[in-house]
């Protein structure tokens, strides 16, 4: 592995699980496409893996906390490489956003991780498939690498934006075989 970069915070829906809008129920948490393959060789190089998931549905009464806990255990089920996958997780529950917000594309989370973990800013990178990833990368002045395997054609919304030089990859195992070379 010739990256700079040795720690990586995923975005969630759309990311590693299917996006389904305010998705709270366990039963329907499906994982994409290479996923589970791609984090064991990940892991397996030495990756170091985070969590950072906006779930506003808390804050707008759809469902509660312990609704996207329960999402991610299962997930995490599915992927089948331990309940400690994750070195830590950000539940970003609020909506609108407080002044001192964990939602994305606040830095906050970011910030914690290089803090508590020692993290070189050059060491982490963002991976996500919207814009709201790219820009915690961007404000966090690290690494963004985007996943066309959301809700809508990230290539397109990045086009005329300052993200434009982001790379973006069309699957998982696209992004894991850019990683590990």
């Amino acid at each position: 592995m010739n990256k700079k970069f040795k720690f990586l915070v995923f975005d969630r829906d759309g990311t590693l699980i299917k996006h389904k809008p305010y998705m709270f129920k366990e039963n329907e948490v499906e994982l994409l496409p290479h996923v589970k393959e791609g984090l064991k060789i990940l892991k397996d190089f030495g990756f170091k893996f985070f969590l950072h998931t906006n779930q506003s549905g808390v804050a707008r009464g759809y469902f509660q906390l312990k609704d996207a806990v329960k999402c991610n255990d299962k997930m995490l089920e599915l992927i089948g490489l331990g309940d400690n996958l994750f070195e830590k997780i950000c539940i970003a529950t609020d909506f609108p956003p407080s002044k001192n917000s964990h939602r994305k594309p606040s830095p906050k989370f970011g910030k914690e991780i290089i803090n508590q973990f020692s993290i070189e800013k050059n060491s982490l990178c963002y991976i996500g498939d919207s814009i709201s990833d790219l820009e915690t990368a961007k404000n966090l002045n690290c690494t963004a690498l985007g996943l066309n395997t959301g809700e809508f054609d990230l290539k397109l919304k990045i086009k005329n934006i300052k993200l434009n030089d982001t790379k973006v990859f069309m699957n998982f195992k696209e992004l894991t075989n850019y990683l590990i070379i």
